[in-house]
């Protein structure tokens, strides 16, 4: 997973070997990728990080689901007006 993570062009985070990034320095947009095993959730929402899941979509057998809900037994609420 690193190997094609750095291939798409991620950086992995030097504190957790799970968590990885993104940085465009033209555009500033950042995306996260946090990697458990078999599960990754992409974080932030932009034209980059749709690119992005798509080259990860072409290396790997990966579903989008839409808007995280829960990740790892985890379980996430937005309030979107904030």
């Amino acid at each position: 997973m690193t190997k094609s993570m750095l291939a798409l062009g991620f950086k992995r985070y030097k504190s957790n070997a799970g968590i990885y990034y993104y940085y465009n320095k033209k555009t500033k947009a950042l995306v996260i990728a946090i990697v458990y095993v078999n599960d990754v959730c992409f974080i932030k929402g932009s034209l980059l990080l749709n690119e992005l899941k798509q080259k990860f979509m072409a290396r790997w057998e990966y579903y989008d689901l839409g808007e995280t809900t829960e990740f790892l037994d985890i379980y996430i609420s937005r309030d979107c007006k904030n």
